[in-house]
């Protein structure tokens, strides 16, 4: 048995505060529970099917609620994805679970449309980005693991010194900046930057990106953020390895391989290993 969810918050202090609490479900949480921050789940949005039926009417009393009450700002809402996976009684229970925080912090459960918008997004975006550059548009991901305590700092942090930093070079338009947490854990999550910019005009666009993402790592690893969740360190983050490993560990690495593969037969050239074969 497989559903799909989506429930709306009013901020993304609220998204948060159900994120971090349904990471203590431990064992049960659902399969998938993803945070888009308001640009991601407006995105999103923007891209689903048209709703219709039930679906339908639902949308539009949520909308009207919305623009009735304040509730819901169409600039600061942001949205939950939810996977449920596994037997009937088990979905049931983590529904029941989950409705239950998303109370607590105002969530409204928006459906399944909504939820599965949020991951049609997933699939979507690498086309988007493909599309986008024809139109002048560079953007890429960088993700990292942050701590519950740093993830709301280090979000805020990140963006704006992305924002600076596109600022300074006097670079054309405005940056596209946005985040969602994908993955929770017990003592933390994982966070997904994407950043876009214009490059109509801008000699070399791919080292003056580089140099912008190299400045939110930067940022990121000052807020407590790890160098990164998954996506690897390879050639790209090579050179920021000796802030994170100590110089006795680095050492440990040279001397191991150096007694395993002293001619460089595999070929390791990545990582800590960068610069030195």
């Amino acid at each position: 048995c497989v559903e799909f969810d989506g429930i709306i918050f009013s901020s993304f202090e609220d998204g948060l505060g159900f994120a971090r609490d349904v990471a203590k479900l431990s064992s049960f949480k659902p399969a998938s529970v993803r945070l888009l921050d308001n640009e991601q789940f407006r995105l999103g949005q923007a891209l689903k099917r048209e709703a219709r039926g039930l679906a339908f009417i639902k949308e539009h009393l949520y909308r009207t609620l919305s623009s009735l009450t304040g509730t819901f700002s169409p600039d600061a809402a942001v949205c939950a994805t939810i996977t449920y996976e596994g037997s009937a009684a088990e979905v049931q229970y983590q529904k029941k679970r989950i409705a239950a925080i998303a109370a607590e912090f105002g969530g409204f459960l928006a459906g399944a449309s909504v939820g599965r918008a949020g991951y049609d997004l997933t699939f979507a975006i690498a086309y988007l980005r493909d599309f986008a550059m024809t139109y002048h548009f560079l953007a890429e991901s960088f993700e990292t693991f942050v701590p519950w305590s740093r993830v709301e700092d280090l979000i805020g942090r990140t963006k704006d010194r992305i924002r600076r930093e596109h600022r300074s070079r006097y670079l054309p338009g405005r940056p596209i900046v946005s985040c969602r947490i994908t993955q929770l854990y017990d003592t933390g999550a994982c966070v997904y930057f994407y950043f876009c910019m214009n490059y109509e005009n801008v000699p070399n666009p791919s080292r003056v990106y580089g140099e912008i993402e190299a400045a939110a790592r930067e940022e990121i690893m000052h807020c407590g953020g790890s160098l990164s969740h998954h996506h690897g360190i390879g050639k790209l983050r090579a050179g920021l390895m000796d802030e994170v490993n100590s110089v006795g560990f680095k050492r440990s690495l040279m001397d191991m391989k150096g007694s395993i593969d002293p001619d460089n037969i595999f070929g390791v050239r990545n990582g800590a290993f960068a610069g030195y074969y």
